[in-house]
Protein backbone atom coordinates (compact mmCIF):
# COMPACT_ATOMS: atom_id res chain seq x y z
CA UNK A 1 0.00 0.00 0.00
CA UNK A 2 1.27 3.45 -0.36
CA UNK A 3 0.17 6.82 1.99
CA UNK A 4 0.95 10.24 1.16
CA UNK A 5 1.13 12.87 3.74
CA UNK A 6 2.16 16.52 3.26
CA UNK A 7 3.15 19.77 5.92
CA UNK A 8 -0.11 21.84 7.10
CA UNK A 9 1.56 24.18 3.71
CA UNK A 10 1.67 21.66 1.21
CA UNK A 11 5.04 22.29 0.29
CA UNK A 12 6.58 19.17 0.88
CA UNK A 13 4.73 15.45 0.82
CA UNK A 14 5.92 12.48 2.14
CA UNK A 15 5.20 9.01 0.68
CA UNK A 16 5.46 5.73 2.77
CA UNK A 17 4.97 2.34 1.18
CA UNK A 18 4.34 -0.51 3.21
CA UNK A 19 3.31 -4.06 3.17
CA UNK A 20 1.55 -3.41 6.97
CA UNK A 21 -1.24 -1.65 8.24
CA UNK A 22 -0.17 1.77 8.57
CA UNK A 23 -3.51 2.61 9.78
CA UNK A 24 -2.95 0.67 12.57
CA UNK A 25 0.64 2.04 13.70
CA UNK A 26 0.95 3.20 17.01
CA UNK A 27 2.14 7.19 16.99
CA UNK A 28 4.53 8.18 19.43
CA UNK A 29 4.80 11.20 20.71
CA UNK A 30 8.49 12.15 22.30
CA UNK A 31 8.44 15.04 24.94
CA UNK A 32 12.25 16.06 23.75
CA UNK A 33 13.15 19.95 22.72
CA UNK A 34 13.84 18.34 18.94
CA UNK A 35 10.27 16.82 17.98
CA UNK A 36 8.19 19.36 20.21
CA UNK A 37 10.46 22.26 18.94
CA UNK A 38 7.37 23.55 16.41
CA UNK A 39 4.15 24.95 17.43
CA UNK A 40 2.74 22.09 15.18
CA UNK A 41 2.02 18.94 16.48
CA UNK A 42 4.53 15.38 16.20
CA UNK A 43 4.01 12.21 16.46
CA UNK A 44 6.04 9.64 15.25
CA UNK A 45 4.95 6.37 13.44
CA UNK A 46 7.64 3.64 12.55
CA UNK A 47 8.10 0.53 11.43
CA UNK A 48 10.44 -1.96 9.87
CA UNK A 49 8.55 -2.73 6.79
CA UNK A 50 7.99 1.39 6.11
CA UNK A 51 9.78 2.78 3.28
CA UNK A 52 9.91 6.53 3.28
CA UNK A 53 10.59 9.21 1.02
CA UNK A 54 10.11 12.98 0.73
CA UNK A 55 9.03 14.46 -2.45
CA UNK A 56 10.01 17.88 -1.79
CA UNK A 57 10.32 21.71 -3.47
CA UNK A 58 14.05 22.85 -3.93
CA UNK A 59 15.27 23.77 -0.51
CA UNK A 60 12.48 22.81 0.68
CA UNK A 61 13.59 21.70 3.94
CA UNK A 62 15.48 22.29 6.99
CA UNK A 63 17.45 19.91 8.85
CA UNK A 64 17.81 20.24 12.35
CA UNK A 65 20.17 17.75 15.37
CA UNK A 66 18.61 16.58 18.40
CA UNK A 67 21.04 17.25 21.34
CA UNK A 68 22.79 14.08 21.22
CA UNK A 69 23.38 14.78 17.13
CA UNK A 70 22.63 11.49 16.22
CA UNK A 71 19.35 12.35 14.60
CA UNK A 72 18.59 14.52 11.96
CA UNK A 73 14.85 16.12 11.97
CA UNK A 74 13.68 17.46 9.04
CA UNK A 75 11.35 20.54 8.62
CA UNK A 76 9.26 22.14 6.43
CA UNK A 77 11.05 25.49 5.26
CA UNK A 78 7.60 27.26 5.09
CA UNK A 79 5.41 26.10 7.66
CA UNK A 80 8.12 24.28 10.30
CA UNK A 81 6.22 21.45 10.58
CA UNK A 82 8.51 18.59 11.87
CA UNK A 83 8.19 15.50 8.11
CA UNK A 84 11.09 13.00 9.28
CA UNK A 85 13.48 11.93 11.84
CA UNK A 86 16.45 10.04 10.65
CA UNK A 87 19.96 8.33 11.01
CA UNK A 88 22.23 6.87 8.74
CA UNK A 89 22.06 3.71 10.65
CA UNK A 90 25.30 1.33 9.65
CA UNK A 91 25.28 3.43 6.36
CA UNK A 92 21.04 3.04 5.43
CA UNK A 93 19.15 6.21 6.55
CA UNK A 94 15.99 5.07 9.01
CA UNK A 95 13.44 7.06 10.20
CA UNK A 96 9.69 7.66 11.33
CA UNK A 97 7.30 10.01 9.91
CA UNK A 98 5.03 12.28 11.66
CA UNK A 99 1.50 10.65 11.92
CA UNK A 100 -0.28 14.60 11.60
CA UNK A 101 0.81 14.64 8.13
CA UNK A 102 -1.64 12.06 7.10
CA UNK A 103 -4.96 13.88 7.65
CA UNK A 104 -6.98 11.35 6.15
CA UNK A 105 -5.92 7.92 8.71
CA UNK A 106 -7.64 8.65 12.04
CA UNK A 107 -4.24 7.05 14.26
CA UNK A 108 -4.88 5.65 17.74
CA UNK A 109 -3.81 8.11 20.34
CA UNK A 110 0.12 8.73 20.48
CA UNK A 111 1.66 7.13 23.27
CA UNK A 112 4.66 9.59 25.19
CA UNK A 113 7.94 8.29 25.11
CA UNK A 114 11.18 9.41 26.38
CA UNK A 115 14.36 8.49 24.15
CA UNK A 116 16.32 11.30 26.29
CA UNK A 117 16.52 9.05 29.31
CA UNK A 118 18.20 6.25 26.61
CA UNK A 119 22.53 5.80 25.90
CA UNK A 120 23.23 6.82 22.51
CA UNK A 121 24.07 3.33 22.17
CA UNK A 122 20.41 2.23 23.54
CA UNK A 123 19.26 4.83 20.76
CA UNK A 124 20.61 3.54 18.01
CA UNK A 125 19.77 -0.09 18.65
CA UNK A 126 16.09 1.00 19.23
CA UNK A 127 16.21 3.21 15.89
CA UNK A 128 17.76 -0.36 14.35
CA UNK A 129 14.58 -1.96 15.17
CA UNK A 130 11.73 -0.04 15.10
CA UNK A 131 12.68 2.72 12.09
CA UNK A 132 11.49 2.52 8.62
CA UNK A 133 14.19 2.99 5.42
CA UNK A 134 14.11 6.59 3.85
CA UNK A 135 15.17 6.98 0.49
CA UNK A 136 17.00 10.54 0.02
Amino acid sequence: MKYLGQCSCGKNQVVVETAVDFEKLVPRSCDCDSCQSSSLPAAMVSDPALNIAIVKEDDGLQTRKNGSEQASFLHCKRCDQLLVVCANLEGRYRGAVNAFLFKSINFSKAVPIRPRLLSQTEKIKRWNKIWGNLRT
